[in-house]
């Protein structure tokens, strides 16, 4: 009995002591997240996965509140929300981004990459630096770089190189680099949120425009306008933000986790890759769209009559505009010289 009454007694001091180690609950943090992602798309998976993972941690009190279907409103508007503390964090595509950091549309440069990995090479090792400051001087934090693969022509009649869009009105993501894109291509340019495309395809006032395979097909679009053309000319960034005032707020292990929840970027590539792919070839066995492949000749094409947009760009851009590209230039070469195969 006296072994059995010792051994009780260091059972209830070391699980005490135990007790007294075990990591503090904080109070609840509750916060809300704004992004455009269509049901049962990667970036909408990826924000499902976000909210479980950090309510499997409940320790650290983060409770966020998942508006990321638009409910909001577009990204445009959400994004100025953001700055202004209304909401706490959100994913952006560059468009919206653009709205906060002209700079970053030099990223829509067309034909600047030739492949994933000068992007990675360049983005990662070149611009993600000097941007993310610019971001912080906005009064936002850039909690992760993402994706949305690569963009391409849509239209709702055949379109093959670059004197078919001649005269044609289309829409232009809100940003410089699309503008200054189809003005170079001599289109009829019409600035449009991504929320009336559908519309402006439906009643004529915008017969073509580009975007990424997924929100081309997932999204609708693919109905009004049947042509694609897999132009590649740009690879679609966005940016994961978080009001930085808020994010201050937070300590070490709840920054930590946010950002582990978020998960690695590589996932999310493959996940929009693959429904990419799988999303076009269904469209076409079905007949729901008709594809073009553009020929060595027609890229060749494509890219000579838009070497003009970049230059534009930094103009007009203005700002740190040709900092930036000097970075992205450098990038560019450093990625050539390990690379020289392309």
């Amino acid at each position: 009995m006296p072994n059995v009454a010792c051994r009780t007694l260091s059972i209830a001091a070391a699980t005490l002591l135990l007790a007294g180690c075990a990591p503090e609950a904080r109070e609840t943090v509750e916060f809300r997240v704004v992004g455009s992602s269509p049901p049962g798309s990667p970036w909408s998976q990826q924000w499902q996965r976000f909210e479980s993972a950090l309510a499997a941690e409940p320790v650290l009190g983060l409770r966020p509140t998942l508006y990321v279907q638009s409910q909001l409103g577009d990204s445009e508007r959400t994004i100025q929300a953001l700055r202004r503390g209304r909401v706490q964090m959100g994913g952006f595509p560059l468009a919206a981004a653009a709205t906060l950091v002209p700079e970053v549309a030099l990223l829509h440069t067309p034909f600047l990459f030739g492949s994933e990995a000068e992007v990675d090479h360049v983005v990662d090792g070149y611009l993600q630096a000097p941007l993310d400051a610019l971001f912080e001087a906005q009064g936002v934090t850039v909690l992760s770089w993402t994706e949305a693969g690569w963009n391409h022509l849509f239209s709702t009649e055949p379109i093959r190189g670059p004197r078919d869009l001649a005269g044609v009105p289309v829409r232009a993501q809100p940003t410089p680099a699309s503008r200054i894109l189809f003005a170079e291509l001599g289109a009829d340019v019409r600035p449009l949120p991504y929320s009336e495309l559908l519309s402006a395809l439906q009643t004529g006032l915008v017969r073509a425009g580009d975007g990424n395979a997924v929100l081309y097909l997932a999204g609708g679009t693919a109905k009004e306008a049947r042509y694609l053309t897999l132009t590649a000319h740009a690879f679609e960034v966005g940016l994961i933000l978080a009001n930085s005032d808020w994010w201050r707020s937070l300590d070490d292990a709840q920054r930590a986790a946010i950002r582990g929840a978020l998960g690695p970027r590589e996932r999310l590539r493959g996940e929009v890759a693959r429904l990419s792919a799988q999303l076009i070839a269904g469209a076409v066995a079905e007949g729901r769209i008709e594809l073009h492949r553009p020929t060595p000749a027609e890229f060749q094409a494509w890219r000579a009559a838009t070497a003009g947009v970049r230059p534009r760009l930094v103009r007009e851009l203005g700002g740190e505009a040709r900092r930036i590209d000097a970075r992205l230039e450098e990038g560019q070469r450093s990625f050539g010289e390990r690379n020289p195969e392309g």
